[in-house]
């Protein structure tokens, strides 16, 4: 085996180590933060409308959801599988208000925080309602679109 001469190992090191030597494309922050926004408001759009097929072409085929109280759920067939209560129990209105969107320096991960008003009404009953947090990361996929990674969501009424 041929040992590399100590001044190309130093000056590969040099190059390596120096984030001037490697070029990285700048990153618009505020308009990925835009894209993302637009993304979460996409989701939101598609729950409140009850539209199943449309909340879950916005999950990223490696997704995982942690639903309150149940198993994880893993990767697209688990999300097409999983039963979206607010979309399939009839008298279910949602609606949403995002709080807060954050995306990476590097431009290719975020994050949101919505709030979701959930109104219950089954026929003949008293409405009941929740407030519900919903946060996501969601990864920029290599079309420029957003998708979630990660769903985590719980109730935001107090324990009762």
């Amino acid at each position: 085996m041929k040992r590399m001469p100590a001044a190309v190992l130093i000056a590969l090191c040099v190059t390596a180590c120096n984030p001037a030597a490697v070029e990285v494309p700048a990153v618009d922050t505020a308009a990925e933060v835009a894209a993302l926004r637009a993304a979460a408001a996409a989701y939101h759009e598609a729950a409140s409308s009850k539209n199943a097929q449309g909340v879950v072409a916005l999950y990223d085929p490696t997704a995982v959801m942690v639903p309150p109280n149940a198993a994880l759920v893993h990767g697209s067939e688990g999300v097409q599988n999983y039963r979206f209560g607010f979309i399939s129990t009839p008298g279910v209105e949602l609606s949403f208000e995002l709080v807060r969107a954050e995306v990476s320096a590097s431009g290719d991960m975020g994050w949101t925080l919505a709030i979701g008003d959930i109104t219950v009404a089954p026929e003949g009953a008293e409405p009941g309602k929740d407030v519900v947090r919903d946060f996501h990361v969601w990864h920029k996929q290599a079309d420029g679109s957003w998708k979630v990674v990660a769903d985590v969501w719980n109730s935001g009424m107090p324990a009762g």
